[in-house]
């Protein structure tokens, strides 16, 4: 090959061999004849192959041609496949949204987005994975997911977590329990009766017994659980009385009393990002959403509980 092809000479053969003729050719291509004569003559003499034969006025491609032609137009089947790629990542990202959550917010905060999402995004796919901190934290590191909503902490250099909202524990009763008149109760009316409560790898639970061993409380502790959902179905089964996050108790709402706690234990939901990777136009959309839905709820832990029940 004496010279370097170039796309016009290209595109000309190829329309030519798709109309037949260098007049229609020009049509499509919003040029001129001659224009695509020349381009015609300019890749023959670049490839040194005949690619055509004048018969009965018309061109016929040589067997050259035909190959050259069925490479040609792989090539841009190739290029339409990449159009329409970059047109569905303009659309809707990657068209594909990985979502990984803890339990509790994927039952109680996410059904609202998604639903939201969904109908602002048809023809999106969603994977929503859920499992407990630790391994959506593996997940995230090996790309399995797009990000992480926890209300659990990551302390990892290779991710940074960005908090949207702080909400506050509550405390979810059987429906007519006596402690349910009140619209707030205090952590040390709790210790009087049967408790539904996290482990001690929770964070409400850490928080929660601090609190307690500052005022020689003690709890009576009746099930045990690593299950914020669990301790709701206990409880509105009547087992006991439970201490959970917000954004899950009130997935029960109607099946048990939900009563603020004072004082206060901070409940953070937080966004988890891979710091290697830019999120997708698509992870981003859902993010502003999610973020539009939760508002900062300012923690206080020095304003006196309304409604403090007496003992």
């Amino acid at each position: 090959m004496s010279r370097p092809l170039n796309f016009q000479q290209i595109q000309a053969f190829k329309t030519v061999m798709e109309t037949g003729t260098t007049t229609r050719a020009a049509q499509i291509l919003n040029t001129t004849q001659p224009s695509i004569s020349r381009r015609l003559s300019e890749l023959r003499a670049a490839t040194g192959l005949e690619l055509f034969d004048l018969y009965n006025g018309r061109l016929r491609p040589t067997r050259e041609g035909r190959q050259l032609y069925e490479s040609v137009r792989r090539h841009f089947e190739g290029l339409e496949k990449i159009e329409t790629a970059v047109h569905v990542l303009r659309k809707s990202g990657t068209g594909v949204l990985r979502i990984g959550s803890t339990p509790t917010l994927a039952a109680g905060l996410l059904p609202g987005v998604m639903a939201r999402f969904t109908r602002q995004n048809p023809g999106v796919y969603i994977s929503l994975q859920t499992f407990g901190t630790p391994q959506l934290r593996d997940y995230l590191s090996q790309g399995l997911i797009d990000f992480i909503l926890t209300t659990g902490h990551v302390e990892d250099p290779s991710m940074v977590s960005t908090r949207l909202q702080r909400a506050s524990a509550v405390c979810v009763l059987p429906t007519g329990h006596p402690l349910a008149a009140h619209r707030t109760l205090r952590l040390d009316h709790l210790r009087r009766h049967r408790l539904v409560l996290l482990d001690d790898n929770d964070d409400i639970m850490v928080a929660m017994r601090a609190r307690l061993r500052a005022r020689n409380d003690q709890e009576d502790v009746m099930v045990e659980t690593n299950s914020s959902l669990t301790i709701c179905a206990l409880v509105a089964a009547g087992v006991g009385v439970g201490v959970v996050n917000p954004f899950v108790a009130k997935t029960f709402a109607g099946r048990l009393a939900i009563r603020a706690l004072h004082p206060t234990i901070p409940v953070d939901i937080s966004l988890v990002r891979s710091v290697a990777l830019a999120p997708s136009m698509l992870a981003s959309r859902f993010v502003d959403m999610l973020t539009d839905q939760v508002l900062p709820d300012p923690l206080d832990d020095d304003a006196p509980p309304p409604g403090d029940p007496s003992p």
